[in-house]
């Protein structure tokens, strides 16, 4: 019979072989891991402490998953933002630009209109 280390050992190796393929059912997996605790730890280990192990480990890649997709919502909106930013910056800029435009046709059509009176007066 193996010592006690190398059976740890290969129980870790199995948890990690989770960690290679995350997508797996879980049913599948403690399937699969059961099959190897009856094999490497027997009753030593035993199937409650290898389900013990599975739940951690899925627990984890889910965990950094879920803050994974957090992150990446969070950097989209943050694009987002400054997308808009940007759009309303330039809609300020354009508005300014237009009024001044607006100004300056007023101007030019009271000037437009002086000439016609004085035209029409002379």
């Amino acid at each position: 019979m193996a010592s006690l280390q190398e059976e740890v050992r290969d129980v870790c190796k199995l948890a990690d072989a989770v960690l290679d393929n995350p997508t797996t059912p879980i049913s599948e997996l403690e399937r699969n891991i059961l099959t190897w605790a009856v094999i490497i730890g027997g009753p030593i280990f035993g199937p409650t402490i290898i389900r013990w192990l599975i739940k951690n480990k899925i627990e984890k890649i889910e965990r950094e998953e879920k803050e994974r997709m957090l992150r990446e919502v969070i950097c989209k909106q943050q694009a987002v933002i400054r997308r808009l930013n940007k759009e309303l910056e330039e809609n300020r800029r354009l508005h300014k630009q237009n009024k001044q435009e607006i100004k300056n046709l007023k101007e030019m059509n009271k000037m437009l209109e002086e000439c016609i009176k004085k035209l029409k007066a002379a």
